[in-house]
């Protein structure tokens, strides 16, 4: 089938991800987590653009690998480089978001490709991943678990292949052996004596064809693992599952489960060098030819040798190192917050899944049961161990399992392609979807990236409202993104007084002298600025912003709900889902 039959095929699959493309352009104003833009285009814009940004603790570090971070963002800055007329904060925030879209392809091709290998149809598969508020927005921006999930996504394709490819050449072996001792008239032999003999045979074509394609992908998985945890660590935990399966076919079928690993290794060298290369040139002040001076001194230094290689190899920045010695101190991991064990089983898991969840508690029923078929035992063994193996550590995100995605969806899709009430739940995919993207994509702390681009909108040009001396406040919103602002002062404009005390607040804006001072603060909480006895003047207000940490009260809503045709009750709804801007008076 060629391509253009394929996606004709498949016109609702191509609907919604061209749908995925127009809401990068939109662009949406939800901001899900700081880690969208402090991972990584955050550091890439303040060094191609020699911007003022904000570094944060994990590059001052060197807990994260800047190779990938690059990879995602480093040519949409670059672009914006050489062409200053995309130099906006509409560009900035957009094109890095674009080359995250454009990765998250490979998931879609990926889930293809693994519905063939199993044997399912992939047209359901596709729409019901494709529809995923996921693929919308946590997997359509530059986090870095986004690219992470690419590359899990990858990583099962070529393991179930090289798995497939195993299991061809074990079934092509019986044949052959069952044909030729039924035809063997003239010679009694055990089955034993027969398999010795057949090993000093030279393999046939098929089989030779088979070997070979598995001997690259088998490589190809050393270097997508090693990608991969230079992405994020916790790649290992997805992987550690697929490729454990590969090495336990290979040795139950006898086909070479050592020189397997081997490639795997050899595989895995070349870009953990690369990497750890280009990290140890980024975090410190040393060139490649400065290391290779070091090298060159511990090969011909004659005195003590092991103290001489002990330093060389120390110079080096290995990020996922830096990034596991971090996290094995509680008191670290206690910095970012807290949650209960069961919080990723519980909560996170059909936070991302949704009514699927079900049809995966099916699944697991079978198994318990003993009556599931294999695929269905080894999906669910790939999707279980992470979750289980994260849920040990305490800080837990729903974006950190986002790789289970796509094997979630695998794993229901016999049910899905099954089930006699397709319409319940299409109904219920598409509901929860739906208020998942509203709510991730535009509600979450919606006014704060709007405001920062009308600050940078407004900050440069004859007629600019702000001046590089005008102070801008920041009060129970997230992380304002500095880069945004492509200012070379935005360091000393911006102030992030995050979930300060009211008091605080009132000091730090009256504290200022000699420039304008402006403060950006939730609508919930623009009458306790009113007590402070705060003089401001609103100038712009940003609609659909909603602080979880500052909801709406609940008098608000219960009056809404009272009274919701009175226009005053919606004017107070309308402020409680806003970002004011306000100036403050002197």
């Amino acid at each position: 089938m060629s391509l253009f039959d394929w996606m004709r095929d498949n016109r609702a699959w191509l609907g919604l991800v061209c749908l995925r493309l127009a809401l990068v352009f939109l662009p949406q104003s939800g901001y899900i987590h700081p880690d969208e833009f402090f991972q990584g285009p955050e550091i890439v814009a303040g060094d191609v653009l020699n911007v003022s940004v904000l570094r944060t603790w994990e590059f001052s570090a060197g807990l994260r690998s800047v190779s990938p971070i690059y990879l995602m963002s480093g040519p949409s800055f670059s672009l914006l480089k050489q062409i200053s007329e995309l130099r906006t904060s509409y560009w900035a925030l957009v094109l890095p978001r674009l080359v995250a879209c454009i990765s998250s392809l490979l998931i879609d091709f990926s889930v293809v490709q693994l519905c063939d290998l199993f044997s399912l149809q992939s047209s359901a598969v596709l729409i019901i991943l494709a529809s995923s508020y996921t693929m919308f927005t946590y997997l359509s921006r530059p986090f870095s678990n986004s690219l992470e999930t690419a590359i899990v996504s990858l990583l099962l394709v070529l393991v179930v292949k090289v798995v497939k490819n195993i299991q061809c050449i074990e079934a092509q072996k019986k044949l052959k052996e069952m044909e030729e001792l039924e035809n063997d008239r003239y010679e009694r032999i055990t089955l034993e004596e027969f398999r010795k003999r057949e090993k000093t045979k030279p393999m046939g074509d098929t089989e030779s064809k088979y070997k070979d394609g598995n001997d690259g992908n088998v490589f190809l998985i050393g270097v997508v693992a090693a990608v991969g945890v230079f992405i994020r660590p916790t790649f290992a935990v997805f992987s550690f599952g697929p490729i454990i399966w590969l090495l336990g076919v290979a040795v139950v079928s006898g086909d070479r489960p050592i020189s397997y690993l081997f490639l795997m290794i050899g595989g895995a060298v070349i870009p953990s060098a690369v990497f750890i290369l280009t990290d140890t040139v980024y975090y410190s002040d040393m060139t490649v030819l400065d290391i290779l001076a070091e090298f060159r001194q511990c090969v011909v230094t004659p005195g003590d040798v092991a103290e001489c290689w002990e330093g060389f190899f120390s110079l080096f920045t290995v990020t996922p190192w830096n990034f596991l010695k971090y996290n094995k101190d509680p008191a670290n991991v206690s910095l970012h917050g807290r949650h209960p064990h069961y919080t990723h089983l519980l909560v996170n898991v059909p936070l991302l899944l949704g009514p699927l969840v079900v049809y995966i508690l099916r699944a697991l029923y079978r198994v318990c049961r003993g009556d599931s078929p294999p695929n269905t035992t080894t999906l669910l063994c790939f999707l279980t161990a992470p979750i289980l193996l994260l849920s040990v550590v305490p800080h837990q995100e729903p974006r950190f399992l986002l790789p289970i995605l796509p094997l979630g969806i695998l794993l229901c899709a016999p049910s899905i392609n099954r089930t006699k009430h397709k319409g319940l739940l299409i109904t219920l995919w598409g509901a929860f979807n739906l208020a998942c993207l509203v709510f991730y994509g535009f509600l979450h702390q919606g006014g704060v990236i709007p405001l920062v681009s009308y600050i940078q909108k407004n900050l440069h040009g004859g007629n600019s409202l702000f001046t590089d001396k005008d102070k801008f406040f920041f009060y129970h919103t997230y992380m304002p993104p500095r880069s945004l602002l492509l200012s070379n002062s935005s360091l000393e404009q911006i102030i992030d007084l995050q979930g300060s005390s009211v008091q605080i607040l009132a000091e730090s804006v009256k504290s200022r002298k000699g420039c304008c001072s402006y403060l950006a603060v939730p609508g919930t909480l623009l009458d306790m600025v009113t007590q402070q006895n705060i003089r401001y003047d609103v100038i712009n207000t940003f609609p659909l912003h909603l602080s979880m940490e500052d909801p709406p009260p609940y008098a608000v809503i219960r009056e809404l709900w009272n009274e919701w045709m009175k226009k005053s009750s919606i004017n107070k709804l309308s402020n409680a889902f806003s970002l004011f801007f306000l100036k403050i008076k002197s």
